[in-house]
């Protein structure tokens, strides 16, 4: 069912709240004897919330905190969809995933990853995304996952099925301004994020990437077909000049020993940094780091999304709108006249008009 697949792909993206309430919904109206265990999730989640704003948890503590979260929530998830045969509720039609809204332009940095990705012999590779924080780097980074997965095809033939995954890691930390602390807090939410208590596991200096491969549970059973898609985040609040691109070199060049690991199975590593647009002076010094950096492959800068893309887009998915005269309508109505749109805005009324399509077959 489409609201058991959504659930699927907020647990994948790291979103356990959202998560939560889709499938709270489904089962208050399909499976009212697991309601019980999914309000004990959400009780879960908003003390682990609480308790990080506070100041009563750190962030690696959070991170592992909300990775046992989302392993109960795939364990409801399994159960319900056990029942979900049941409902015995038809669709109309083939509905079409959320993720799709991510789809819209970004043709020069597609085309550039698949460039560099086909390029490279390397287990272990490392890509740059920058641009204007209203630009969705987030977004561009689950585009590349999900269409190495082969999903995004599945417009095409709703049955489509691939056995490849990609699995989605996302990475905050906290700032320090002494460098090994920087790479230390770097290290505690890798090691939180692929499920490996980072107190457990100390001293992190002296491990590697290699170390992290072998023993997160995170990554077992994965195939050599099989994907590691980690992001790493870094707002301009959290940018520095000199150590931010000192930690990332470091990162590379010691931690993953240049990308030269033994895995069976393909590992990318997206570093995100954002500024405000109109900082002209932290966007100098990220262009000159790019310039500087070794190893780290730079995808085109994300600028804005013009209304010719996202025309293009509702061409491409068709069946949102019936016809050309109610696409252009659709196109006018939802964003305007301008000619340009922060693609955090585009991605926004792009996942409406998905939402309202589902939902309007599935009645």
């Amino acid at each position: 069912m489409l609201e058991l697949q959504q659930v699927g792909q907020l647990i994948m993206e790291s979103k356990p709240l959202p998560a939560l309430e889709k499938l709270l919904a489904w089962a208050k109206q399909h499976a009212p004897s697991l309601t019980n265990g999914i309000e004990l999730q959400f009780a879960r989640v908003n003390l682990v919330v609480q308790n990080f704003q506070q100041g009563l948890m750190t962030m690696p503590e959070y991170q592992t905190n909300l990775l046992q979260i989302n392993n109960g929530i795939l364990f409801l998830l399994d159960e319900c969809k056990k029942v979900a045969p049941a409902a015995n509720i038809s669709s109309a039609g083939p509905t079409l995933h959320e993720y799709h809204a991510y789809t819209c332009d970004r043709v020069e940095q597609k085309d550039t990853f698949r460039k560099y990705f086909s390029e490279q012999d390397n287990p272990v590779q490392f890509y740059f995304l920058y641009g204007g924080d209203l630009q969705s780097h987030e977004g561009m980074f689950r585009r590349l996952a999900y269409d190495l997965e082969g999903r995004l095809q599945d417009y095409l033939n709703p049955e489509l099925q691939t056995s490849i995954q990609a699995v989605q890691l996302e990475m905050t930390f906290e700032f320090s301004r002494q460098l090994d602390h920087y790479k230390q807090n770097i290290l505690r939410s890798l090691f939180s994020t692929v499920g490996l208590p980072p107190n457990e596991h100390e001293p992190l200096m002296e491990k590697d990437l290699t170390y992290v491969l072998e023993r997160s549970p995170r990554l077992l059973n994965l195939k050599p077909t099989d994907f590691v898609c980690t992001y790493l985040h870094i707002s301009q609040y959290d940018w520095d000049a000199a150590l931010t691109p000192a930690a990332a070199s470091w990162f590379i060049n010691e931690f993953c020993h240049k990308g030269q690991i033994q895995s069976a199975t393909t590992v990318l590593f997206f570093l995100a940094i954002e500024y405000d647009e109109t900082d002209e002076e932290i966007r100098k010094q990220v262009v000159e780091a790019l310039d500087a950096a070794e190893s780290l492959r730079p995808l085109p800068e994300l600028g804005m999304v013009h209304q010719r893309d996202i025309g293009r887009w509702l061409e491409r998915y068709k069946q949102t709108s019936p016809n050309s005269r109610s696409r252009r309508e659709l196109l006018r109505n939802v964003f305007g006249s301008a000619t340009e749109h922060y693609m955090e805005d585009v991605e926004l009324e792009l996942k409406k008009i998905i939402d309202q399509y589902n939902n309007n077959i599935v009645q």
